[in-house]
Order: structure tokens, then C-alpha cells, then sequence
């Protein structure tokens, strides 16, 4: 075995980390095609300008990859994310991973159904992995 030196590092943009994933994207080409990806932001303003909501997202090997989805609280139920869900940019599905304390029902009443679940992630709490498929 060739020795190797382990680091940790707890910031997030070490030198080398770009390295990681250059060398999983390069992997995943080999095996599964030079599939686009698009990084994706859906802002919701208010009429000052005001970020109120919105969603990050990545679209990469034909599905949308939901990253961050937030919608302030006093603007919940108003039909807001909805809006910001609903749209396919051009994927034939999406998913997203959420928690038991979070939204699953919003989730579930618009298609999105339970694929996975990591248990107490917090403790008492699971982490819900849900997608759609498109049409």
C-alpha cells in the first residue's frame, strides 16, 4: 500500500477540494456521458426587492436536483411554492431531500413521492429523500 497523508479541513474551499470534485465529475463522464448541468436560482422578490423565497437547484443528468428550497414564513400557503416547484427546466424528473420536522406533506400533495429515508438526522427527526418524475 502506498502511504498517504490524511488532512482535515473544516472550511469549506481548502486547496485540493476542487480537485474532489474535478475528479468525480471526470468519473461520472466516463461512465455516464458528458450530461450538462445547470446550476439553477428561483428568486422570489417583493416589490422592494426583497429576496422572500426561492430555491437553488441543479439540473444534471436530466433531473433537477433541489438544493435549498425556503419560502419565508409569513408568506407560506399562499400558493408561492408552488409556483417555484412547479416548473421541469427541461428535466424528466426532480428531487430533493427534506426533513420530518420540514415539509413532507407540501412535498407529497405536489407528486413527489418517498424514496429513502436516514434516520435521526437530528436525533428524533429523519431526513426524507423524495422525487417526480415529470409528465
Amino acid at each position: 500500500m502506498t502511504p498517504m497523508l490524511v488532512e482535515v479541513h473544516q472550511d469549506p474551499g481548502p486547496s485540493g477540494a476542487d480537485d474532489v470534485t474535478a475528479g468525480l465529475l471526470a468519473h461520472l463522464i466516463e461512465y455516464a456521458g458528458d450530461w450538462p448541468r445547470r446550476p439553477l436560482t428561483l428568486l422570489l422578490r417583493d416589490d422592494a426587492g426583497m429576496v422572500r423565497g426561492g430555491i437553488r437547484a441543479m439540473v444534471a443528468l436530466c433531473w433537477l436536483q433541489v438544493d435549498h428550497f425556503w419560502i419565508e414564513v409569513a408568506l407560506r400557503g399562499q400558493g408561492h411554492g408552488s409556483r417555484l416547484l412547479a416548473r421541469a427546466h427541461g428535466a424528466i424528473g426532480s428531487h430533493l431531500t427534506t426533513s420530518t420536522f420540514q415539509a413532507i406533506g407540501f412535498y407529497e400533495k405536489h407528486g413527489y413521492r418517498e424514496i429513502g429515508r436516514l434516520r435521526d438526522r437530528p436525533p428524533g427527526q429523519d431526513r426524507v429523500w423524495m422525487a417526480k418524475r415529470w409528465g
